[in-house]
């Protein structure tokens, strides 16, 4: 869904002279899929770092210049763990990184080792890099593991991942297994920071057809219902999440004459998977069925993450939010 790109500081820094970046403007951001990656985590003052020790240093101008472009690439990146320290020139560090937990590229002035993995900039202009190609966005098999391929980068770098499923039921296997492999992704895999904040957003909204029609409720039918989703979370939810990681489970309902809850998705701080079928797999064995999954432009992404995370949001809380505690080993 998207493509990590580890930039290199020493070449970020040369990006205030338009020449040096003309090929690489609009190439990065949510809209291309190229996502810059913070490797590691000081990489923004690696960057000024080499700015100021080249001949411009001590030119306002080319400072303001890559001010503006720093604002625009670090827009929606990824922060990685600082690793391998003892290791000081920054593209022996980033492969090393890469050996261990992969980005899709490593953008630099030059690839002394012959890296794969590691794009000249001098050859990507002049005859182009199999790396720079952001694979396409093919249909995706509706299968927890196929699920938990497509949007890996994802589970595994934000700090912040909201799992929204409006028809989410932990009483069935075919939205157990394929969270269970979820939270398994983000907590096992981890790329980035180690302790993410990790949500599920459901409804009782699907118990009440009426309802959903814009008819009123009875309030005993709907505490009911939540007392039974509540238990059936609490007991089901601990054997899926990894022994001692939390996850924050909230349980919305629709506000009179608000909106209705009904797509899925998953969002981060920065970005968002908008899913076509939900984050089920399909009960048939023998039908091999498949789902539709888009990144979120900006406008949708912010949007969604306003009615959800938003203070206010777009709907009403059935009881505060509350969490559950792994068991899972």
């Amino acid at each position: 869904m998207i493509c990590e790109f580890a930039l290199e500081p020493k070449l970020v820094a040369t990006w205030h002279d338009r020449k040096k970046y003309l090929f690489f403007e609009e190439k990065f951001g949510l809209n291309t899929r190229r996502i810059v990656s913070a490797y590691p985590k000081k990489w923004v003052s690696k960057v000024w770092q080499a700015f100021r020790a080249s001949p411009y240093g001590h030119d306002q101008n080319a400072e303001k210049k890559l001010d503006a472009l720093l604002r625009d690439l670090t827009q929606n990146m990824v922060k990685r763990r600082s690793t391998f320290t003892e290791i000081t020139t920054w593209l022996e560090r980033a492969e090393a990184e890469h050996a261990k937990r992969p980005f899709h590229a490593i953008l630099a002035s030059e690839n002394p080792s012959g890296n794969d993995h590691v794009i000249s900039v001098n050859k990507l202009i002049e005859e182009g890099h199999a790396c720079w190609v952001v694979p396409d966005n093919p249909p995706v098999p509706r299968d927890a593991r196929e699920f938990v391929a497509a949007v890996a980068p994802i589970l595994r770098l934000y700090r912040h991942i909201v799992f929204i499923d409006p028809y989410f039921d932990p009483t069935k296997q075919r939205f157990m297994k394929p969270m269970g492999a979820f939270l398994y992704e983000i907590w096992t895999n981890r790329y980035g920071y180690e302790d993410p904040l990790v949500e599920l957003h459901t409804s009782i909204d699907r118990l009440f057809y009426n309802y959903e029609c814009g008819q009123s409720r009875d309030p005993s039918l709907e505490k009911r219902a939540c007392s039974n989703l509540l238990r059936n979370m609490q007991n089901q939810l601990p054997e899926i999440i990894p022994v001692g990681k939390i996850l924050r489970v909230t349980i919305w309902k629709k506000r009179d004459h608000g909106k209705k809850l009904h797509n899925r998705y998953i969002i981060s701080e920065s970005c968002g998977v908008a899913f076509g079928e939900g984050l089920d797999q399909t009960d048939d064995h023998e039908t091999v069925e498949t789902d539709d999954l888009h990144m979120m432009n900006i406008a949708t992404f912010k949007a969604r993450k306003q009615e959800y995370l938003g203070n206010p949001g777009a709907f009403d809380f059935v009881i505060p939010p509350f969490e559950i505690t792994g068991v899972c080993k």
